[in-house]
């Protein structure tokens, strides 16, 4: 049986959890965002992936407050991930998406009447929650990532070319 040195022991956690951590933010380099706005009584949902790509042509279902389970309205969005509806009633309005490939986005928006007013009247109060605030940490983490595992594998590296100096080789 082959005992493990203790610092082998931590080069190898070390880099299990490097893996864990890289698979987990590669997880949510597909994850799906949305942000809406008013202008001039409708209202413009975008759509985007952590990334910033936009999904393109992807189904979209939105629900009243009156009926949760009938759709007010469905579609597509457009080449730039965008979706366009008229809501006609205040209260809580699900916009749901889901792109052919498995990604799925849920996005409730409260519509209050002294909002849907103004915004009729010709202003225009953004409710932005921008899916491009999520794309930096995103990178900042894969590329902490890029760095320790390259610094890891140096690491193994530099300790195999050591441990294979020293050991003599058997003479027969």
């Amino acid at each position: 049986m082959r005992i493990i040195h203790p610092r082998g022991m931590a080069a190898i956690v070390l880099g299990a959890l490097l893996l864990v951590a890289g698979t987990a933010a590669q997880g949510h380099a597909h994850a799906l965002y949305a942000a809406h706005s008013w202008h001039e009584g409708v209202v413009l949902v975008q759509f985007a992936y952590a990334g910033g790509e936009q999904p393109t042509y992807a189904k979209v279902e939105v629900y009243s407050p009156a009926d949760a389970r009938v759709e007010f309205q469905n579609g597509r969005t457009d080449a730039q991930g965008r979706f366009a509806f008229m809501p006609d009633a205040p209260g809580l309005w699900r916009i749901i998406m889901a792109d052919n490939m498995g990604h799925r986005v849920e996005h409730p928006m409260e519509v209050n009447a002294a909002l849907q007013a103004a915004t009729t009247a010709g202003g225009a109060p953004p409710t932005e929650v921008g899916p491009g605030d999520f794309a930096m940490p995103l990178r900042i983490l894969l590329g902490l990532s890029l760095i320790a595992n390259m610094t890891l594998a140096a690491a193994v590296l530099r300790r195999k070319k050591k441990s294979a100096r020293l050991i003599p080789s058997k003479q027969l």
